[in-house]
């Protein structure tokens, strides 16, 4: 409850969109596309991966709806708990893709990092050869290590909400955080070294 003792805006619109209104759905979709397209981006999926699972989580989401429990988390924790399962059953998927048929999704096929307001020509070139090795590095940690530094970096959330969609203790989300995080640092340093040929 705010102070004058009604519903937040945000608890609000997703009591209307859990009755059924379309307009408050599509608020809740507008509010939430960009942190859960960077999410799943961070997550090391490609962009068109990262687009397909964004519009599976907010059609599942909206199913759902109804039986969404706000004493059981915020909305947002709720959310991108959906899009977690979604996005590791991608990555067993293609895993398992990969060991059957030999593929090497490792290499970088040219897909765009996430999107990111770049200033001018250099940054741009700068911020795609860095979102670039940032998504090789990520591709080659475990999906539970993408996961977790993924909704570290999702502003909304807390590391209490980062230990609910984990399905873990605070101090358990924080100790997986600091692992991964020395993953990703050797992936990087590790990538640093390789010949150009091989990084491209």
């Amino acid at each position: 409850m705010d102070a004058a003792g009604a519903e937040p805006p945000l608890a609000r619109t997703v009591a209307r969109a859990a009755a059924g209104d379309r307009a408050a759905y599509a608020a809740l979709v507008r509010q939430f596309q960009r942190p859960l397209f960077a999410f799943l981006g961070r997550m090391g999926l490609r962009q068109a991966e990262a687009e397909e699972l964004a519009q599976d989580t907010f059609i599942r989401a909206w199913q759902h709806l109804p039986r969404y429990d706000a004493a059981q988390g915020a909305f947002s924790t709720w959310l991108f708990t959906i899009a977690r399962r979604l996005a590791l059953n991608a990555l067993d998927r293609a895993e398992h893709q990969r060991l059957q048929g030999g593929l090497d999704l490792s290499a970088d096929d040219g897909a765009a990092a996430p999107a990111c307001d770049a200033p001018g020509p250099a940054q741009a070139l700068q911020a795609r050869q860095d979102g670039a090795a940032l998504q090789a590095a990520l591709r080659r940690l475990p999906p539970h290590d993408r996961s977790v530094l993924a909704l570290a970096y999702v502003h909304e959330l807390s590391l209490a909400d980062v230990a609910r969609i984990e399905d873990c203790t605070p101090a358990a989300a924080k100790a997986r955080l600091h692992r991964a995080r020395e993953r990703l640092r050797q992936a990087l340093a590790d990538a640093s070294h390789l010949p150009a040929r091989e990084q491209a």
